[in-house]
């Protein structure tokens, strides 16, 4: 029995299932923000690719960008670490909004701007990246996404009566 207990241990790893679990758990109390998440972390991650498309591209490929240093790890490694801690924070925080608030109505406009500004961000820097790179072609589609990102903000603003900094 102690063997099959060390098998099950070895070959499961219980902790990270556990782990796993609470972060699911967590950050998603409803199916419908199963697409959400994933859509905002493939976001990230192209984010990270399109970064590094654009260095290589402006400093003459990937051995040029290392020799100049242009393409640091220590450097995108700690502002890609901080980006991806804050945003399973904010899902984290998002997915308790939902499990805890009594309203759900309420919860789930709150959880839904959450996830949608978090991924038209992404989608911006996505462009931003490539315009970087010489897809200059790519400008309006930003400029569209920005002001549509602004019109959400400011209607959102509207419909809670002003700016809350104000209110104060």
């Amino acid at each position: 029995m102690y063997e099959l207990f060390e098998k099950v241990l070895d070959t499961v790893k219980p902790v990270v299932a556990v782990i796993s679990a609470i972060a699911t758990w967590l950050m998603l109390p409803e199916q419908s923000f199963v697409v959400w998440c994933i859509a905002v972390w493939v976001a990230a991650i192209l984010d990270l690719f399109t970064r590094w498309f654009a260095i290589f591209v402006k400093n003459g490929g990937i051995r040029k960008s290392m020799k100049t240093k242009a393409w640091n790890s220590e450097a995108m490694f700690h502002k890609t670490f901080i980006k991806f801690v804050s945003y399973l924070v904010i899902m984290i925080l998002a997915g308790l909004s939902m499990r805890f608030v009594v309203i759900p109505y309420i919860s789930n406009i709150v959880a839904t701007v959450v996830y949608s500004f978090m991924f038209f961000r992404e989608f911006a820097s996505n462009i931003e990246n490539l315009i970087d790179a010489g897809a200059d072609y790519l400008q309006p589609l930003l400029f569209w996404v920005k002001k549509k990102e602004k019109e959400a903000l400011e209607s959102d603003a509207a419909e809670k009566g002003g700016n809350d900094i104000e209110q104060i």
